[in-house]
């Protein structure tokens, strides 16, 4: 698969580069080979010379247009299909940039949530663990003054 990844890359790079040398051998190519039938029909009709000649050359600059329009939606049709695929994988990007996006939105989520358990448990192990010290000290018969965890003292944070 990364084979074909490759080659529709450089396919990619060789159209946006190369469409009007690609254009013109198509061109050029249609030219030859429709010239090469013409000849080939004057020489079976009876090769008469400079007529012959001027019918073959009438016959392709009357070719011409018709070969160009050929061209036209022969490259067309790529730019199309270019465009459509330009279109998907933009399409395609902004998806996967949007999950990627929710996902981490969902992840900071997730951690804010984990965080807030976790600070809650560890409250209530500081409490559970002051409670003990104090029930301690009661079954020692000593007098307990630490605060409660988070209690604070003369009013400040």
């Amino acid at each position: 698969m990364i084979k074909l990844q490759e080659l529709w890359r450089g396919m990619r790079d060789f159209w946006r580069v190369g469409k009007t040398g690609f254009a013109l051998f198509l061109m050029s190519l249609f030219v030859i080979i429709y010239g090469s039938i013409a000849l080939d029909y004057e020489t079976a009709k009876g090769w008469k010379g400079h007529e012959s000649v001027q019918n073959v050359l009438d016959d392709i600059s009357n070719f011409i247009p018709v070969g160009a329009a050929l061209v036209a939606m022969i490259v067309g049709g790529i730019d199309f299909i270019m465009l459509l695929s330009d279109w998907y994988y933009d399409r395609r990007e902004k998806r996967i940039q949007a999950a990627e996006a929710k996902g981490k939105a969902e992840g900071i989520a997730e951690g804010k949530a984990e965080g807030i358990a976790e600070g809650q448990a560890q409250v209530y192990r500081e409490i559970a663990d002051w409670d003990r010290r104090r029930r301690e000290a009661a079954a020692r018969g000593e007098e307990f003054s630490e605060p409660p965890p988070g209690v604070t003292q003369n009013g400040s944070e």
